[in-house]
């Protein structure tokens, strides 16, 4: 299930995308779930970072899509970002917030047809690098590579990345087994490690980027060894 996210408050404009989105999922047998906003303001009220595509209309009535398209950034770096608009030179400011396309109205089917297509190869893609963590009321999308380090106290989880602190509850095996192993190691009971972001091991403490210091077990230090070396043979991926 593909969700998508579509802020128009034209009838017909929407109507228009919505049934070539679902004349696409006939004929590509993949599904959308499809969310309409006519407010960027009441989307971005209840966005909870759970869309994998969004359209936004640039003329929209209370703010327009370029803004609320910034304030969308600062919720959800990642997510695809389609324009919708009637003048193409507009779109032109979608780069400013990482747009990945857009879209003249009124739409044509082979063009969103293909758009679609590069969509969802980015979403599957992008989605072996990311974990999606329920943080309160919120779904936040982590990627993976952005992740420090993990710490675990009893059953608060802490992800530390490298923009902000995502906050959760969870248990410790459930966590490992979310993570992929060649990537992620427990180098002591509290803390997981992104093996990439090692700085340096004097054989007790590792060092991570942004200079934190980790303990390491020593029924651990061996392993931890092995595991960066393995990894910076094979070039640091």
């Amino acid at each position: 299930m593909i969700n998508v996210a579509i802020i128009e408050d034209n009838d017909s404009d929407y109507n228009f995308l919505s049934d070539n989105i679902d004349k696409y999922s006939k004929e590509k047998a993949c599904e959308f779930s499809i969310s309409r906003y006519v407010s960027a303001l009441k989307f971005l009220s209840e966005y909870k970072a759970d869309a994998d595509i969004i359209f936004m209309d640039i003329e929209l009535p209370d703010i327009n899509g370029v803004e609320a398209s910034e304030k969308l950034r600062l919720i959800d770096e990642n997510v695809p970002l389609v324009f919708i608009t009637n003048i193409a030179h507009l779109a032109i400011k979608g780069y400013g917030v990482s747009a990945t396309d857009f879209i003249v109205k009124p739409v044509n089917y082979y063009k969103l047809q293909v758009l679609l297509t590069k969509l969802i190869k980015l979403i599957n893609a992008k989605s072996d690098d990311m974990l999606s963590v329920q943080a309160g009321h919120y779904l936040e999308r982590i990627r993976l590579s952005d992740i420090n380090y993990i710490e675990i106290e009893a059953h608060k989880i802490t992800y530390h990345t490298f923009t902000k602190d995502v906050v959760t509850y969870g248990s410790m095996n459930a966590l490992e087994k979310s993570l992929p192993l060649d990537k992620f190691y427990r180098c002591y009971q509290s803390y997981i490690i992104n093996l990439k972001h090692v700085i340096s091991y004097d054989g007790e403490n590792i060092t991570m980027k942004n200079d934190v210091i980790l303990p390491v077990s020593r029924s651990k230090r061996k392993e931890i060894m092995t595991r960066l070396s393995k990894l910076y043979l094979n070039g640091g991926s």
